[in-house]
């Protein structure tokens, strides 16, 4: 009977933690963090972001019927139309082939990008989904940012990363150099509405001055 009675706890408890941490998931709101780099088709279409690399979808991430991004393009009086809250990874490089970051533990290697609402839904098969969670009140000052621009968020958050294991002898600085107003109308399309040809072209230009990264060498 004792037996019995602790078998019964033990699985009400288990039944509770299951509860518990389903209800805390479902409080999240979800992010990835997307890397900015050469060589790279950025396709956004039917509230979905493809990441393309030599004609194939590497990955793809579904949006929100209406998404809170941290990333925004946007116009204001003081600098015209650009880009905010650019997020720099410290310590990580990133696998041009995979689209993978690689934690370097080498504090002088970055990866830039964006970080955008929504859930990841295919990936390559050399990858894995890392997940950090952040109060929503440390969101701002935790995340290194680039030209920071306020955002107010009703939940805590969840950043996935798309991650690579393997061994890095060596990362190589690069620039964006290459990017274009093709390879990047997903990204524009999908945190810009109002949109003109200037308006495009002077943030392609803004990109190409402000992003960098460490690639796997």
């Amino acid at each position: 009977m004792l037996n019995e009675r602790w078998d019964t706890i033990d699985k009400e408890g288990e039944e509770n933690r299951k509860e518990a941490s389903s209800k805390a998931s479902s409080d999240l709101e979800e992010y990835v963090f997307v890397p900015l780099v050469n060589d790279v088709v950025y396709k956004y279409n039917e509230q979905t972001l493809s990441l393309i690399k030599n004609d194939t979808v590497i990955i793809k991430i579904n949006i929100p019927n209406k998404p809170k991004h941290i990333t925004k393009i946007k116009y204001t009086d003081y600098n015209g139309t650009n880009i905010y809250n650019i997020v720099d990874l410290i310590g990580y490089a990133v696998d041009e082939n995979s689209l993978g970051l690689v934690h370097t533990l080498d504090q002088c290697d970055i990866v830039k990008g964006i970080l955008i609402n929504g859930e990841i839904k295919q990936y390559g098969k050399d990858l894995s989904k890392q997940e950090i969670i952040f109060p929503k009140s440390e969101v701002m000052s935790k995340l290194y940012l680039i030209r920071v621009l306020k955002v107010d968020l009703s939940n805590d958050i969840k950043i996935n990363l798309m991650v690579e294991k393997k061994p890095v002898r060596k990362t190589k600085y690069r620039s964006l150099e290459e990017i274009d107003k093709k390879k990047i109308k997903g990204i524009i399309d999908l945190l810009y509405g109002n949109k003109n040809d200037r308006d495009i072209d002077s943030l392609v230009d803004s990109l190409r001055y402000m992003i960098s990264y460490h690639r796997v060498e």
